[in-house]
């Protein structure tokens, strides 16, 4: 398994970001690229293993919107490395994917309500981190880039929780 990134190298990218320092604030961004990077290998892992059912199109989703947001991401470190600026890269469509029948959910596969928990954490830790970032830098433009990954992670965290609520052993793995 990979490494998480851990709680104090969130703080240590948050102040880093809110320095005011373009070429401090890039390197905080960093942390952001690793989050967005994380998540994509984590859904890609979870889609080849679902292959050929709903999961594995679900996962696909998520992947490909990670995707988007460590270029996007990327493209606002790049800025600020070389420019010295803070720039509002634009996000793809938060379409809902058409693929909730949840008929590939079932109660007995507790691997797959695993890695929705886990998804779920990540996908609330990354919510939690933009949001703090969003107040800490001045910037407007990084402000409202920051507010929509945000919504973005957010939207991610509520399809996750509705496919956990959907699972009958949901309870007994939470709660042991």
């Amino acid at each position: 398994m990979e490494k998480t990134i851990g709680s104090k190298e969130l703080e240590k990218a948050l102040e880093q970001i809110g320095s005011g320092n373009a070429s401090e604030a890039a390197k905080g961004i960093g942390i952001a690229l690793e989050i967005e990077q994380e998540s994509i290998s984590f859904y890609s892992a979870q889609a080849k293993k679902a292959k050929g059912t709903e999961k594995e199109a679900f996962f696909k989703f998520l992947a490909n919107q990670e995707k988007d947001h460590l270029e996007a991401i990327n493209a606002l470190k790049e800025s600020l490395e070389k420019e010295g600026e803070w720039i509002n890269p634009e996000l793809s469509g938060k379409e809902r994917p058409e693929i909730f029948a949840k008929k590939d959910w079932g109660k007995e596969d507790l691997e797959g309500l695993t890695a929705i928990l886990f998804a779920l954490w990540k996908e609330k830790q990354a919510q939690e981190f933009y949001e703090g970032i969003a107040k800490s830098v001045q910037d407007a433009q990084a402000k409202e880039f920051f507010k929509a990954l945000a919504e973005f992670e957010k939207g991610h965290g509520e399809m996750l929780s509705e496919y956990a609520e959907e699972s009958y052993y949901s309870h007994e793995l939470i709660m042991g």
